[in-house]
């Protein structure tokens, strides 16, 4: 009997150590199959093709910032590999935020661009006690 364990025991070890289901995530006790940070990366440049596209949305300069410096990942997962996907670029008069919908990394994603301007810090000065 154990000689029949010993094959299974190293095919899940192995499993584990190569990672081959990929990442999960655990919450409110369900588990999902989640995007791997390489998969991230391709989300980061599915975003930067579409602003590549000529529009009104966004400047010469602004698509420069978007190509060349790097954005917050920010995913909310409903189900494996499936939720809302925002990938955030701040700039220091606007905000420029790539939705991302659905199944992720698949022809059914959908997508959003949204643009807004930054509001400037308002800092308060009270004056000390005398």
């Amino acid at each position: 009997m154990k000689f029949r364990l010993f094959p299974a025991t190293v095919v899940l070890a192995l499993g584990f150590l190569c990672g081959c289901g990929g990442p999960t995530m655990t919450f409110n006790n369900q588990t999902y199959h989640v995007l791997t940070k390489d998969e991230e990366q391709v989300l980061v440049h599915k975003a930067r093709m579409l602003l590549l596209a000529p529009s009104k949305a966004l400047t010469k300069e602004e698509v420069h910032f978007v190509q060349t410096k790097e954005p917050k990942v920010d995913i909310h997962y409903t189900g494996d590999r499936t939720g809302e996907a925002k990938v955030i670029w701040t700039m220091p008069k606007k905000i420029i935020t790539m939705h991302f919908g659905e199944k992720l990394l698949t022809d059914s994603m959908g997508w959003s661009l949204e643009t807004e301007k930054r509001m400037p810090e308002v800092l308060k000065f009270v004056p000390e006690n005398q």
